[in-house]
């Protein structure tokens, strides 16, 4: 069961990670004029540089599909014995397509891998769920 804490530390390390660096490239947008407070107060106006907004709607990614496995590692937690190896290794996998997704996100945002790493990582998160329950059953 600690591999499978440590999984979801280690993305819960991403999404922080994401989120300073989001913080930092919209300090960094707003004191070279290119991010007007009227945008981050109201979404009303010019919107950001693309480098900002995309780190943005990573950072988003990283708050949503994940909180599903987030649940799942405190279902396991809860019900302890239900973790085998081969879950850890999918949850370990599940991690590994979030920092890949995030990896091309915010680097060069090719959108067939993108989708490729996010439905690699739903389709695990889902196999994750079926075995759980099956084990809990």
């Amino acid at each position: 069961m600690p591999d499978l804490v440590l999984a979801a530390a280690a993305l819960a390390g991403l999404t922080l990670y994401m989120y300073a660096q989001l913080t930092a490239l919209a300090v960094l947008a707003g004191s070279k004029g290119r991010l007007s407070k009227e945008y981050v107060k109201s979404k009303q106006g010019e919107p950001p540089p693309e480098w900002v907004a995309r780190s943005g709607r990573n950072f988003i990614n990283l708050c949503e599909l994940p909180v599903l496995f987030y649940a799942l590692v405190a279902f396991h937690l809860a019900l302890p014995g239900t973790a085998d190896a081969l879950q850890t290794g999918l949850g370990w996998g599940f991690v590994a397509t979030r920092f890949a997704h995030s990896f091309v996100h915010v680097t060069i945002n090719h959108v067939g891998l993108r989708f490729l790493f996010h439905r690699a990582g739903a389709v695990i998160l889902i196999v994750m769920f079926v075995r759980f329950v099956l084990a809990v059953a």
